[in-house]
């Protein structure tokens, strides 16, 4: 997957706006999510996770000693969360366990899972395809509200390529 200069300047430029919102990062360890939709087949998940937070190493400092959350998102009723180092989240090891799951999800049960158990994350990222479902609108936008629609970044990765959303 070739991923553009300007998509990276693009997520590069999110990444930096949500740090440094007030309030935000200001201590010296950060810690973030990665959120892994199991929708994404595997090779499309390994290429964009491992190119993003690459570039993320490569462009900054504060990336360097991260505390890295890794939320898998198999369905409404199965979130898992592991905390590992940003480096083995990049390597080939790290996806031999990943199976792509293809099941109906609802992205405010996600929301409410990760407003509870990652409010000290300060930057999430939701690598997804955007196949899943909203079922209660007004319930997704509470549950982004104070400070999880600060924090998150979505990158959808579909066969035409990255967005960022």
């Amino acid at each position: 997957m070739d991923i553009s200069p300007v998509l990276l300047h693009q997520f590069h430029n999110q990444v930096e706006y949500i740090l440094h919102r007030k309030g935000n990062f200001t201590g010296p360890v950060l810690e973030m999510t990665v959120v892994l939709d199991h929708s994404l087949p595997r090779k499309r998940t390994k290429e964009c996770v491992s190119a993003l937070l690459r570039s993320l190493k490569q462009k900054s400092e504060t990336f360097r000693n991260v505390r890295l959350n890794v939320t898998d998102w198999l369905s409404d009723d199965e979130l898992t969360n592991r905390v590992k180092p940003m480096l083995s989240v990049m390597t080939d090891s790290f996806y031999e366990t990943y199976e792509e799951i293809k099941t109906e999800k609802r992205i405010e049960t996600l929301y409410q899972y990760l407003k509870f158990y990652h409010a000290r994350s300060k930057l999430i990222l939701l690598f997804t395809d955007g196949q899943y479902r909203i079922g209660d609108e007004t319930l997704r936008c509470e549950t982004l509200k104070p400070f999880l629609g600060r924090k998150l970044i979505q990158i959808t990765a579909t066969e035409n390529g990255i967005e960022l959303g």
